[in-house]
C-alpha cells in the first residue's frame, strides 16, 4: 500500500520526543487528526466523540476513544499503543472525565509529571460537543497549552510525503483528462464529476493493486468542477450550479485525489467550445500572476514577498478589483495548511515546503480564471509536483 512506512512514523515520534524534552515536557496530547495520522497512519472519523492520541518523550502512545473506533486503530496502523475506551458521548462519565483519570494513571507509570495539550479542552469540538476542560482536570501534573508542536513539525515535508503529494498529482492530471473528454453542452457537472471520478476510482484501483484501499477518503479518488461554470465560476467557492454546460463557458476544475494520507491540487480553467477576445483578455492576464508567483518562489523568501509580487501584477494590469484571494497555501494532509502565501503572514520559503500556486481574476457575469499547482520549494528555487498544460489553446474543450 502507498503509504508513509513505520520507520518515518517512529522517526516523526522521537522527534517530536525531542522538541518536548526540549521544552520540558514528558508528554503531549493532541487531538488534531491530521497530527494524530501523521505520527501514526491512523485516520478517523471526526464527531463530538472526544478521541486523543498522547505521546510521551520516551515514545510511548496512547489512544483514548469512543468504542465507535474499537480494534480501528490496529487495522490502520502498525505502532504499538496503549487502547483506553469509553463507551459514548456525552456518557454517565463525560469522555473528558474518563480521560483525566486514565491520564492520571498512566502518569503515575510512565512517570509524566509535566504535559503540553494541543488545546485545553481536550476535545476537538464541533458536533455540539461540550464538556469540562481537560487542563482543569489534571491537578496533578503542571499544563501547558502548545498548539503547533506536531504543525511546525509538518511544515517541511520528507522524501517520503513529498512522493506521495506526486502520486496524487499524476491521478490528479488523469482525472482531469478523463472529466474534459466526458464534457458536451446539455450535460451538468455532476453528471460528468461522477462519471470521471467513477473511471478514475477504478484506474487507481487497477495501478494499486488488490490491496489497495484509501486510508482518509471512502473513494480513491475524485475529480469535479464544483458549480464552476459560466457565470457560476465567478464565485471562487462556488458550490452548484443550476444549469448544465453551455457553449462559451468558462469552466474551472479541479482534481487532488488522495494518496496514502496526502493530497495535491490541480485546478484548471477551461473554456467550452472555444473563447472570445474578452475571455482571452482575463486568461492571459490570471498566466501573469500564476507567473509572478512562481516567479517569486524560492528559499529564504517571504511568503509575503509572493503575495505581494502577484497583487503588484495586478494593480500594473489594472485588474486588483477582481481578486478574491492571497497566492496560495500549504497543502499535504491538510487541503489548506500552513503556510499561507499572504500578506499578513510572517513565515519564510524553505526547501521542503509544498505550497499551491492559484492566483485567479472573477469578472462578474462571465467567470473565474484561475489555475492551482502544488509546488515544492528546493533548495534551487521550485518544482511543479502537478503537471498539466496551462496554455489557453490547450484547454479549449
Amino acid at each position: 500500500m502507498l503509504k508513509v512506512g513505520k520507520e518515518v512514523l517512529l522517526r516523526r515520534i522521537a522527534e517530536l520526543g525531542r522538541r518536548l524534552s526540549g521544552l520540558g515536557y514528558d508528554a503531549y496530547y493532541l487531538t488534531n487528526p491530521e497530527n494524530i495520522f501523521y505520527l501514526t497512519n491512523y485516520f478517523f472519523l471526526q464527531t463530538e466523540r472526544p478521541l486523543a492520541l498522547l505521546v510521551t518523550a520516551r515514545g510511548e502512545l496512547a489512544l483514548f476513544a469512543p468504542m465507535v473506533e474499537y480494534e480501528h486503530f490496529s487495522l490502520r496502523s502498525e505502532l504499538p499503543i496503549d487502547e483506553h475506551y469509553y463507551f459514548d458521548y456525552p456518557g454517565e462519565v463525560h469522555p473528558i472525565k474518563f480521560i483525566a483519570e486514565r491520564i492520571g494513571e498512566l502518569a503515575r507509570r510512565w512517570g509524566i509529571k509535566s504535559l503540553a495539550l494541543e488545546n485545553r479542552a481536550g476535545a476537538a469540538g464541533g458536533w455540539g460537543y461540550s464538556g469540562p476542560a481537560l487542563a482543569d482536570l489534571l491537578g496533578q501534573l503542571k499544563v501547558s497549552v502548545e498548539p503547533r508542536l506536531v504543525e511546525d513539525m509538518r511544515l517541511v515535508k520528507g522524501a517520503e510525503e513529498v512522493a506521495l503529494i506526486e502520486e496524487s498529482g499524476r491521478w490528479a492530471a488523469r482525472g482531469i483528462e478523463i472529466a474534459r473528454g466526458l464534457m458536451a453542452e446539455g450535460k451538468y457537472d455532476w453528471e460528468v464529476a461522477l462519471e470521471a471520478s467513477l473511471e478514475l476510482s477504478r484506474e487507481m484501483k487497477r495501478a494499486f493493486g488488490e490491496g489497495y484501499m484509501p486510508m482518509r477518503e471512502s473513494v480513491p479518488g475524485f475529480v469535479g468542477f464544483r458549480g464552476q461554470i459560466g457565470e457560476y465560476s465567478y464565485y471562487p467557492h462556488s458550490i452548484s450550479a443550476p444549469r448544465p454546460f453551455r457553449k462559451g463557458d468558462v469552466v474551472g476544475i479541479g482534481a487532488g485525489p488522495e494518496v496514502g494520507g496526502y493530497y495535491s491540487e490541480l485546478e484548471r480553467t477551461l473554456v467550452l467550445g472555444g473563447a472570445g477576445q474578452e475571455v482571452r483578455r482575463y486568461f492571459e492576464a490570471m498566466l501573469e500572476l500564476r507567473h509572478a508567483a512562481l516567479d517569486a518562489l524560492r528559499p529564504g523568501v517571504s511568503v509575503a514577498e509572493v503575495d505581494k509580487a502577484v497583487r503588484a501584477r495586478a494593480e500594473r494590469l489594472g485588474l486588483s478589483g477582481k481578486l478574491r484571494h492571497h497566492t496560495g497555501h500549504g497543502i499535504g494532509l491538510g487541503f489548506h495548511e500552513r503556510p499561507y502565501l499572504d500578506v499578513g503572514s510572517d513565515e519564510v520559503l524553505r526547501p521542503g515546503m509544498v505550497v499551491t500556486i492559484e492566483p485567479g481574476i472573477y469578472v462578474k457575469g462571465l467567470g473565474g480564471f484561475r489555475h492551482s499547482d502544488t509546488v515544492l520549494i528546493t533548495e534551487g528555487g521550485y518544482r511543479l509536483l502537478t503537471k498539466y498544460p496551462e496554455d489557453l489553446d490547450e484547454l479549449v474543450v
